[in-house]
């Protein structure tokens, strides 16, 4: 029998679009703070290396050997958005810290 973790990846590889690089990022419930990461290259691997590539082997390397300095920086990030928008006398949620370096996409799940 097929595990459904298995249909999934299968699935997410099925709906990735041609000449891209791809870094998912999928929390993982059962261990705290953890999540998965997988990376995915949609390019033609007849073609020249490019720039791209070498920024998602960057990421790759940096959360490989320094997880707690991005961990840090991801941080600082969302504590300055969070400033700004309490300023604004909003509360930060996550409907408004996103912003447009990551764009929320409804994918019709419910919270």
């Amino acid at each position: 029998m097929v595990e459904i973790n298995t249909l999934l990846d299968e699935a997410e590889k099925l709906s990735l679009l041609p000449d891209r690089f791809y870094l998912v990022l999928r929390p993982v419930e059962d261990k705290a703070g953890g999540f998965d990461v997988m990376a995915y290259d949609t390019t033609d691997p007849k073609k020249p290396i490019s720039p791209a590539y070498y920024v998602l082997k960057g990421i790759m390397e940096m959360m490989d050997t320094d997880l707690d300095r991005l961990v840090s920086l991801g941080q600082m990030a969302v504590m300055d958005k969070m400033i700004e928008i309490q300023t604004k006398g909003e509360s930060p949620i996550m409907e408004n810290i996103d912003d447009d370096v990551v764009t929320k996409v409804d994918i019709g799940k419910k919270h």
